[in-house]
């Protein structure tokens, strides 16, 4: 029954992604699931548990509602910096919905990236986490956030809520730092707007670029239709117009995915990709995009996602391996 209602919700958030959202009623008391703690000096943390595989997730509303921890038992998949010092984009770890395009170079927004969030029980197993508004960009964010007790999958519905008298144009730009020295896996889209199917960016901020032209990495591969990459080395940035609406994250014997809605006619305004991946020496970077939306004053925009952990029987070290761990990624739930 609770795996039922973990799905239902899931494909509730499906339906509703290109309606107005609208709040959801807080759950009285700390529900099922929950608990409250401190994570690495954020008060007040909200850890949703599955028991059954010891599976949690750590979400912080007093920096930037951020789930900063996602992983088993003491193992995170997910990368911060122990020492919160900079709140910069590249520092400040962890997973966070973020406004794009990127390419567009939008003025800095500290209240949406690391600011105080407020936070609601909505019902068993699940939380929501709202930013104060952005009076520069006229928005705020939420996000909808449960997990499965019985599988340990994470359903994190992304909300933008135009709160300003004016339309404004966003898409949603899901920054998900993870840990380095792991294997990108991102199936390539045979109509590909780009010639060799996917794309580096080039260019500074305010004038990205994304060249699908002649595109070159030593630390990329493609196969049967599939790009991976090793995540280490030299800050790069890829990005593909991939259809299938899934990428994933092979290191160390875990396999991290991330399912998301795919929309064949939606407007992808950051170069035309649907994901984008950043990797330096220190962590990678998993970036899905939704299409770019106008919302009229009061609108919001959803854009839900569902992720996965898969233990591997052998660890990855190689794009051999990575290979046989693309198989065992199942079909994306958003499938319709």
């Amino acid at each position: 029954m609770r795996r039922r209602c973990f799905l239902i919700a899931l494909a509730a958030s499906l339906l509703a992604s290109l309606e107005p959202a609208r709040a959801a009623e807080p759950f009285v008391g700390v529900p099922e699931g929950i608990e409250i703690r401190s994570f690495h000096g954020n008060p007040g943390a909200l850890q949703l548990i599955s028991e059954d595989t010891g599976i949690s997730a750590f979400v912080t509303p007093s920096f930037g509602g951020r789930v900063m921890f996602y992983g088993i038992e003491a193992q995170n998949l997910l990368w911060f910096p122990r020492q919160r010092g900079n709140t910069s984009a590249l520092e400040a770890g962890g997973y966070q919905l973020d406004i794009g395009p990127e390419s567009r170079g939008i003025p800095p927004r500290p209240i949406l990236w690391a600011g105080q969030y407020r936070s609601e029980f909505l019902r068993k197993f699940t939380v929501s986490v709202k930013s104060l508004p952005d009076p520069l960009l006229g928005v705020q964010l939420i996000k909808e956030i449960v997990i499965d007790p019985e599988s340990g999958d994470l359903g994190v519905t992304q909300i933008i809520t135009n709160v300003s008298t004016r339309e404004v144009s966003f898409c949603h730009w899901d920054r998900t730092l993870v840990q380095p020295d792991g294997y990108v896996i991102v199936p390539l889209n045979k109509k590909s707007r780009f010639k060799k199917k996917w794309a580096i960016r080039r260019g500074d901020v305010g004038n990205y670029v994304y060249d699908g032209d002649s595109p070159e990495s030593d630390r990329v591969q493609i196969k049967g239709g599939i790009l991976y990459a090793k995540a280490s080395g030299k800050p790069t940035k890829i990005g593909v117009d991939s259809d299938a609406g899934w990428v994933a994250y092979a290191w160390r014997h875990y396999l991290f995915v991330k399912y998301f809605p795919y929309y064949k006619t939606g407007d992808y305004t950051d170069g035309g990709c649907t994901v984008e991946i950043f990797w330096n020496e220190r962590f990678a970077e998993l970036e899905p995009l939704s299409p770019e939306v106008k919302l009229k004053p009061g609108d919001g925009y959803r854009f839900p996602e569902m992720w996965k952990i898969i233990e591997l029987k052998d660890e990855v070290t190689s794009l051999k391996d990575a290979r046989k761990a693309a198989k065992k990624v199942p079909r994306s739930p958003f499938d319709r």
